[in-house]
């Protein structure tokens, strides 16, 4: 039997298909580099991504947290572990502090917080250095639906 294809090589099909490849990604390069450069662009306020990683550790230590409370314009989780871990505006920023030590910076160009005790958690309300305002709850999920 006679085999048509060659060991030698690609076929016509094959280097069309790898070229056609090719020029799809070349042609869509440019508008990811445009995309990438408008969500990684520095703004004078409160960048979004920085603020939705703040917002999904704020609710992942409220909901594995005993106990939350607003003391003295702070944010204070009393977690697993007995530890205190405090949110709190420290020159612009929001930091967070365990056990009254450590300096991890959170959220930069902030302005001016407001922490809102709820049930199960807070209302976070910031203002960023561009005047945009941003409010979220941070809450858990409750354990008890009747209140003994």
């Amino acid at each position: 039997m006679y085999d048509i294809r060659k060991d030698g090589g690609f076929t016509l099909l094959e280097v069309l298909i790898c070229f056609s490849v090719i020029l799809i990604l070349t042609a869509l390069f440019p508008i990811l580099i445009k995309n990438l450069v408008i969500l990684t662009e520095k703004k004078e306020g409160i960048h979004p991504f920085e603020l939705e990683v703040f917002i999904q550790q704020a609710t992942r230590e409220v909901r594995t947290a005993k106990k939350t409370s607003v003391e003295a314009g702070d944010f204070v989780i009393i977690n697993q572990g007995g530890q205190r871990v405090t949110y709190e505006f420290f020159q612009q920023k929001i930091r967070r502090r365990v056990d009254g030590t450590g300096h991890e910076l959170l959220l930069h160009h902030v302005k001016k917080v407001d922490f809102t005790e709820r049930a199960n958690g807070a209302i976070f309300i910031l203002e960023g250095s561009d005047d945009a305002t941003y409010e979220f709850r941070v809450s858990a999920i409750p354990i008890k639906w009747h209140p003994e």
